[in-house]
């Protein structure tokens, strides 16, 4: 049929659709296609259905979906239904070509094609019937047409009282109901194809860092071993072992015991709360300072130096020798050095006594982050603002706030706040001040230690902060002092309008059973 023709004809189906109703049994055929289509995941048996109601309602011998092999450049039946099996049957064996026959028009053209009369049809692809033994009357073809592309074509075969306009609408109809079922088949298809393969590719993972893990152990176990054997002979020998590297080499075979913990917890599925980047560049940093050391000795004072700062700064500690004391002594501690070193500031400094507990984690290191964390909040306090300073247990878990009322951080800042170094005023803000005196510079390393002692020891770091409304940018200035700010009626506002908490939180694992120790 002509291009003008299927035209003429949809403007027949225009004019019908307008003055009739489409019959109630073809309504029930959308409706059980747009019903298989929500129940079933089943591409093949959605299609059945929608065949089979197509052949049943439109009262003909056979109908089809034809799908567009992209590999191939041709047509090859996906669902094919006729009374008497000559097309299903013969359907593994019936491939069109592209160019060819009503399907590769219909597909090329994206428009549908009524055929009153295959006998005269010149687009009919004569092989079908040769193949099969089916005997082409008349057929209704429209395209299945996804949102990015053409997937095939619906196929209706010999209707006895031949095809109308209205079929026409119908098929079409139909034919996005299949077009959007082809398309999330394909959709799922490619998901359940990733699936597998991640699957694959975690089977392999776990099998390769099992091996990993086993080949690491016994290794590290020997060479731990033989080395404390040397470092005692040489001891009895009457050598200086402190004169030699032992030190970094437990310290590295350490780490590769750390990297085996980290193996076999990815082979367990599980995580490990062992150093990150930031902390393992902190040793990789001592250990580069030493060898530094070895081969330039013109510069070991200086070096010597900068490692003594690194050890101040960041000092190693051993989680199960180290002396641990109740948190409620190092609160007591940390406010008397506050009450001695913030006598120049007008402060509220307030320590609530803590909830009994005893944490698994060296005192000079709880006591290091909190008096970053307390310093902090300090210096970005004004005069006769106020601090608080808690610590309480929940759910198993225990937190330590240290809260200010003070200027708080801009949205644009928070990002970069445990970056270390990182100063949150514009540079030319900047200044180094007495420590604890308002907007008091520094090195920036408070957050970035308090950073790297969470990673090295497992507890978490949150931050919550809103920035002052009157000083909404880095470059916008706090008097520091709030009974001179403008901004401030009575001390209280300053209070509520701005400030910043931080929340430790230590799981369970790192209480001591007896927190109420004394």
């Amino acid at each position: 049929m002509l291009r003008a023709d299927i035209a003429e004809h949809m403007k027949e189906t225009h004019t019908i659709s307008t003055k009739t109703d489409i019959s109630p049994q073809k309504m029930l055929l959308l409706f059980n296609a747009s019903k298989a289509l929500a129940s079933t995941t089943d591409l093949d048996q959605l299609l059945s259905v929608i065949v089979g109601e197509v052949q049943g309602v439109l009262n003909c011998e056979g109908a089809g979906v034809l799908l567009y092999d992209h590999e191939k450049d041709d047509f090859y039946w996906r669902t094919v239904q006729d009374r008497d099996q000559f097309l299903s049957s013969a359907r593994e064996v019936i491939r069109i070509p592209k160019d060819k026959g009503v399907c590769g028009w219909v597909f090329s053209t994206g428009e549908p094609a009524l055929v009153h009369d295959a006998t005269t049809d010149p687009r009919i692809y004569r092989p079908v019937e040769t193949k099969s033994g089916f005997i082409t009357k008349n057929m209704l073809c429209v395209p299945l047409q996804s949102r990015e592309r053409r997937l095939g074509v619906l196929y209706a075969l010999n209707k006895q009282d031949d095809f109308s306009t209205e079929d026409v609408e119908l098929m079409s109809t139909l034919a996005g109901n299949v077009a959007l079922a082809l398309e999330n088949a394909s959709y799922y298809e490619s998901l359940a194809n990733s699936h597998r393969e991640l699957e694959r590719l975690n089977r392999v993972k776990t099998k390769v860092l099992h091996h990993l893990s086993h080949e690491l152990r016994t290794p590290l176990a020997i060479v731990d071993a033989s080395v404390r054997i040397v470092e005692r002979r040489m001891n009895q020998d009457g050598f200086m072992t402190e004169n030699y590297p032992f030190h970094r080499i437990y310290r590295n075979i350490e780490r590769l015991k750390t990297l085996e913990n980290q193996v076999a917890a990815i082979v367990q599925d599980r995580e490990s709360s062992k150093d990150t980047v930031k902390s393992k560049l902190l040793e990789y940093l001592r250990d580069l300072i030493d060898l530094t050391s070895e081969e330039k000795p013109a510069l070991s004072d200086a070096l010597d130096a900068v490692k003594a700062s690194i050890e101040v700064i960041f000092p190693e500690a051993d989680l199960v020798d180290s002396r641990k004391v109740p948190l409620s002594k190092i609160f007591s501690h940390l406010e008397d050095k506050v009450r001695e070193t913030v006598v120049r500031r007008k402060l509220d400094v307030a320590f609530i006594p803590p909830d009994p507990v005893i944490l698994k984690i060296a005192s000079h290191i709880i006591l290091s982050v909190l008096e970053g964390l307390i310093r902090n909040a300090i210096e970005n306090t004004p005069n006769h603002g106020k601090i608080v300073v808690e610590g309480e247990k929940s759910q198993g878990e225990y937190f330590i706030t240290v809260k200010d009322f003070g200027v708080g951080i801009p949205d644009t800042e928070k990002p970069n706040l445990f970056e270390g170094f990182y100063p949150v005023r514009e540079i030319n803000l900047y200044k180094s001040a007495t420590p604890y005196d308002f907007n008091a510079g520094g090195t920036g390393t408070d957050l970035l230690k308090i950073k790297v002692f969470a990673e090295r020891f497992g507890f978490d770091v949150q931050v919550e902060s809103t920035r002052c409304s009157c000083i909404p940018s880095i470059s916008d200035l706090c008097p520091g002092d709030i009974s001179v700010c403008a901004c401030c009626q009575k001390t209280e506002d300053c209070y509520s309008n701005g400030g910043t908490t931080f929340r430790l939180i230590f799981p369970p694992e790192l209480l001591e059973e007896n927190g109420t120790l004394p």
